[in-house]
């Protein structure tokens, strides 16, 4: 068939090869015209019936936020909004009404523009109360604080923080390092630390006067909390966000007062080069006179042998002694190993026995 067509063409005149190119320009014009007006009719036809459709959409009224919220964050109404969405748009859960969540802690971050749900506004947890936030292994226990001793509020429930004890005395001052990682459950019985918002709308962190910090902590670290408590005075240190370490070795530290008074030291005694030993004196023994009996030619008691020395409330063994009742100077005999041949008193004592 096509190679007719080619002998047919082949057959033709110049002339009738003109029009018959002719021909075929002006059909492609039209096929080209009529294509052109055909899309341009589809166009018109879309956009008359667009409102139709916008109309049949159905739209729900949803709560909006109109600022960004902060996690733990109580809502107010100044920063939600009503929004119409479509049906489609609007996702499970969602929030309708702002009595529903008028003065609701949110527990996740909520952004401008997005739609307020059950599952971001309410926490599971708050049907168990308080209970439900203590740990399975831990106990909850309270100590006072104040805004010094709490990080100027900014330790809020949720926080980990560390706890100081520090003990003063009249001169010193000791600080330890007593607990670490405590998980803070409450402050002023907030147990969410909600933000507040100024008149500006700017968001403050900060707690306002906390009296009263809850714990939960193991059973054998309250009774070292408590302990600690009535010692001193307990600071708490707030962990950043990701900690380079859970956990520091212990530690303590001592400051002494300026005005503690320092001790005097005492001056020895000055010592002798060559000390000279004082001897004790012995009480004076009373002189007793001297006696001795002679018997014949014999004495048969001598003071040089009987003579002992006397001490105050002794038993005397020997005979008692004698004293003179005159001056009398008696002349001490002579010793007993001595004759007695010449003495005056054994010659009048043998003439008696001649006579």
């Amino acid at each position: 068939m096509l190679q007719r067509i080619l002998n047919r063409l082949n057959d033709l005149r110049p002339k009738q090869l003109l029009m018959l190119a002719g021909i075929t320009a002006i059909l492609m014009f039209m096929v080209i015209y009529i294509g052109i007006n055909l899309a341009s009719d589809t166009k018109e036809i879309i956009v008359q019936t667009e409102p139709e459709k916008k109309e049949v959409i159905q739209k729900t009224p949803v709560v909006v936020a109109k600022v960004n919220i902060p996690a733990r964050t109580r809502i107010q109404d100044s920063m939600l909004q009503i929004k119409e969405m479509p049906v489609e748009m609007v996702p499970e859960g969602a929030i309708t009404n702002f009595d529903d969540v008028k003065d609701v802690q949110i527990k996740v971050s909520i952004f401008a523009g997005d739609i307020l749900t059950i599952h971001k506004v309410f926490n599971a947890k708050g049907e168990e109360g308080f209970v439900g936030e203590i740990p399975a292994d831990c106990r909850a226990v309270s100590i006072n604080v104040s805004e010094v001793t709490s990080v100027a509020g900014f330790a809020k429930p949720g926080d980990k923080v560390d706890l100081l004890l520090v003990e003063k005395d009249k001169y010193s001052v000791t600080t330890n390092l007593i607990l670490q990682n405590v998980p803070l459950l409450s402050v002023n019985q907030d147990m969410a630390g909600s933000n507040v918002f100024d008149e500006s709308g700017n968001t403050t962190s900060a707690i306002t006067n906390p009296t009263i910090a809850t714990f939960a902590l193991p059973p054998q670290d309250v009774l070292k909390l408590i302990s600690a408590s009535k010692l001193g005075e307990i600071y708490m240190m707030l962990r950043p966000s990701n900690p380079r370490a859970n956990y520091v070795p212990e530690m303590e530290y001592t400051i002494d007062s300026i005005t503690k008074p320092q001790p005097v030291e005492q001056p020895m005694p000055a010592i002798p080069s060559n000390p000279t030993p004082v001897l004790p004196q012995l009480p004076a023994v009373p002189t007793t006179p001297k006696i001795d009996i002679i018997l014949g030619d014999e004495i048969v008691q001598s003071s040089t042998e009987g003579a002992q020395v006397q001490t105050p409330g002794a038993a005397n063994s020997s005979l008692p002694a004698i004293p003179s009742g005159s001056n009398q100077n008696f002349t001490s005999p002579p010793p007993p190993n001595v004759p007695l041949t010449n003495s005056p008193i054994v010659n009048s004592f043998s003439e008696n026995l001649n006579n």
